[in-house]
């Protein structure tokens, strides 16, 4: 799908707390992270480092665990004068797997049991206007110097990204012309199945199924 179907340069739509209100502190995090980040170069952060010009310079890079398709998350560990900070940010489910806790309203930290559905929902609702959601997570840590996969726990939940990649121009024709010649189109996108009927239905494509890879792995090599 991407750079194919669509144009395959991210943009950020907003940031998020789970007010649904523009949050500076989220916009902040997220930047430091992929700013810092040394891993792979790829258009989730050229999106987010383009929508602002914040003064990154009181922070300092201490540590990082980069990306992995396992993981499906970026952790940084960064210095700044009360003590050293993580941020973590990726796929919402992979976020909300090593939060214990969330920012309310007041931006006090309380336990996350009591805001899951309200998340999934608004993850939900996003998805199904075609955004790609990330989350955004941090926790601090005082004076450790270093982080490791198993330091990504017990973290707070701070917000959403919300990004889209518009569809390209004149695809809708193309789609139509390449019906007109018997071909049959088939969309593989590593975004979630509301993205992807969004995206799917926008660009003129009906009776739109979707199969999730979870789904892929139980069928036989036959089917």
């Amino acid at each position: 799908k991407t750079g194919t179907l669509t144009e395959g340069e991210l943009q950020l739509h907003s940031f998020q707390d789970l007010k649904g209100d523009l949050n500076e502190k989220v916009l902040l995090y997220a930047s430091l992270n992929a700013y810092y980040q040394k891993g792979f170069e790829n258009p989730i952060d050229r999106a987010i480092l383009a929508q602002n010009n914040l003064d990154l310079s009181r922070y300092r890079k201490l540590d990082e665990i980069h990306y992995d398709f396992v993981r499906k998350r970026l952790s940084i560990l960064v210095s700044k004068s009360e003590g050293n900070l993580m941020v973590t940010k990726g796929a919402l489910p992979n976020i909300l797997a090593i939060c214990s806790l969330v920012e309310d309203k007041t931006g006090k930290p309380v336990e996350i049991s009591d805001f899951k559905e309200k998340i999934e929902q608004q993850y939900e609702e996003f998805s199904e206007k075609g955004f790609r959601t990330l989350g955004v997570a941090y926790r601090e840590m005082d004076q450790q110097k270093t982080i490791e996969k198993e330091t990504e726990i017990g973290m707070i939940f701070l917000g959403f990204l919300f990004f889209f990649d518009p569809p390209k121009q004149g695809i809708t024709e193309t789609i139509e012309s390449m019906k007109q010649l018997g071909i049959s189109l088939k969309v593989i996108t590593g975004d979630n199945r509301f993205v992807a009927a969004s995206i799917s239905r926008e660009i003129g494509l009906k009776n739109v199924r979707v199969i999730a890879g979870s789904e892929l792995a139980q069928m036989s090599s036959e089917a």
